[in-house]
């Protein structure tokens, strides 16, 4: 009876050490041919929208008088003529070429400014609408070029 006793056991621990067998392997007993993975680099260009250019700045005209001891009499005489009232705002000399020599420096300033701008348009622009954009810059340096003279 002791040997019967041994090989119920024996008997139970076979199937149970089979179905742990197959649970723990899972479907890896059936092999599946795995994907091929392919590697691919791609250069993506960002595309960044361009935002339309600001209108261009409309000045109005100023008059500006030069008045001195000699044409003080008349400048009072029409001045009060146009305007009604009499009003003053000196400039001395120096001051006048200041504002002249900081004006121009803002003048400088902008068209760099420019530059820069159609710099980084070029840049991000795509490269079939690279053509048109060099026509642009050269109407936009042109311009600039004349409101120099």
């Amino acid at each position: 009876m002791a040997l019967q006793q041994t090989y119920g056991v024996k008997s139970c621990l076979i199937p149970a050490a089979m179905a742990t067998s197959l649970f723990l392997s899972g479907c890896s007993l059936f092999p599946s041919p795995e994907p091929k993975t392919q590697i691919v680099t791609q250069i993506q260009k960002t595309e960044i929208p361009v935002v339309a250019r600001p209108k261009p700045v409309q000045l109005v005209d100023t008059q500006i008088f030069v008045v001195n001891k000699d044409n003080y009499e008349e400048f009072v005489k029409q001045f009060t003529d146009i305007n009604g009232n009499l009003a003053y705002v000196a400039l001395a000399i120096k001051d006048y070429e200041n504002l002249a020599l900081n004006i121009s420096e803002l003048k400088r300033y902008i068209d760099q400014q420019q530059e820069i701008i159609v710099y980084y348009e070029r840049a991000v622009s795509p490269e079939d609408a690279q053509d048109s954009s060099e026509v642009d810059t050269s109407r936009v340096l042109s311009e600039t070029s004349v409101g120099n003279q």
